[in-house]
């Protein structure tokens, strides 16, 4: 493994479609402090890779002596970057994660790390091998909401928590990808295609699958059911499902519910979500963390009115998530010590497990799946396995 104690970490992107850049802006705003070195950027296609484009989406960019690359093994052979970041569509992982981890290369992988679940347990035996520093893309745990959630819980015995994500099918940022050079949609949307995306509770419920497991802790289990999209409402292969429902039970007893919807036509999106504990709730409103709970005498002589039971949260400004979990991660690199950081690749292995065996539990008409028995039993093995190319 590199020593990078003090000094500029030299990072390579890899992977420059919407997710990409972002990630990229947080890195140049981090190379300007002198944390990071830009050694070198990466995509299968070339026009991702021009100053012009690159500068659309991260202010004052200048390519300046920043090799680009169309090929991974060109990039990783000449650049030799002590970091990685990963940020490619999900079911393209080609060897990468296992190959830079192996020669004691940092990784930053985007989520979901695979679609396939054996495939994401090799880069973590691969990455808990080389004791290398790595992450997943879960920036949602930057959020003030989530923090303040996750500290305020602490002392509480969590009972219940669920997440409803109203969405639309074509709901999505500016994608960069040529799917339709791979036999995909022709508007670059590659998330609302279930082959592409693992459907959509893999694809971006596995953030709010993460948040529940920042909250509640690791889940133990997961049920779940769908509505297929009707075969005369796939448009330009956008066949992910209606809706989903997934209930995970977690190890502590306590359960999770979540509900989503990628309707078609509909261009209008919201999210909700109630925390729940043995005595009160917690939700958000109007951006600010409002705390419901009596904190009297008990039992009270009269019922408690409405203002004795509501106790808002003393709650931060919003910030820039996906700049704050790179520079985690970038400390985390410098000073040899991961504590720094909100979730480890290892530990987010949990949050896809979890999602996966939900997509598993639906075809198997609901069946509750014990993530134990699926990521080691020969039962569950064609569903955790990459298919042949």
């Amino acid at each position: 493994m590199n020593d990078v104690s003090g000094k500029p970490v030299k990072v390579a992107v890899v992977g420059l479609g919407q997710r990409g850049l972002q990630h990229l802006r947080a890195l140049w705003k981090l190379q300007d402090h002198g944390d990071v070195q830009i050694v070198a950027l990466g995509d299968a296609f070339e026009g991702n890779l021009t100053e012009a484009k690159i500068a659309q989406f991260v202010p004052g960019f200048k390519l300046e002596g920043i090799p680009t690359f169309t090929s991974f093994d060109d990039l990783y052979m000449q650049a030799k970057p002590e970091a990685l970041q990963i940020v490619i569509p999900p079911g393209f992982h080609n060897g990468e994660i296992v190959r830079a981890a192996r020669d004691g290369v940092h990784i930053f992988a985007e989520k979901p790390m695979s679609l396939f679940l054996d495939e994401a347990i090799e880069m973590d035996d691969a990455i808990r091998a080389a004791g290398i520093i790595a992450t997943a893309g879960f920036q949602r745990r930057h959020e003030p909401f989530s923090e303040i959630a996750h500290e305020f819980l602490k002392d509480r015995r969590p009972v219940l928590v669920t997440s409803i994500s109203e969405g639309f099918l074509e709901q999505h940022s500016t994608k960069h990808t040529q799917t339709v050079e791979q036999g995909g949609p022709k508007d670059k949307v590659w998330a609302k295609n279930a082959a592409w995306s693992g459907m959509s509770v893999v694809e971006a419920g596995i953030h709010q699958t993460d948040l529940m497991r920042y909250w509640f802790g690791d889940i133990a289990w997961a049920q779940a059911a769908y509505v297929a999209r009707a075969e005369d409402d796939i448009d330009d292969g956008g066949d992910n499902p209606y809706a989903y429902t997934v209930t995970f039970g977690f190890d502590n007893g306590a359960i999770g519910n979540l509900l989503m919807s990628r309707l078609r036509r509909v261009y209008r999106s919201d999210e909700y979500e109630v925390v729940m504990w043995d005595h009160g709730h917690l939700r958000k409103e109007d951006g600010e963390a409002v705390a419901y709970y009596y904190d009297g005498p008990y039992p009270p002589a009269d019922r408690p009115n409405p203002d004795e039971l509501r106790h808002p949260l003393p709650t931060p400004e919003p910030r820039d998530t996906t700049y704050e979990i790179n520079r985690a991660f970038i400390h985390a690199i410098q000073t040899g010590n991961e504590g720094c950081m909100r979730n480890t690749f290892a530990s987010s292995m949990n949050s896809l497990a979890a999602v996966l065996a939900a997509n598993v539990s639906h075809s198997r008409d609901g069946e509750r799946i014990d993530l134990n028995t699926f990521t080691t039993s020969d039962v569950y093995a064609e569903y955790r396995r990459r298919p042949a190319r």
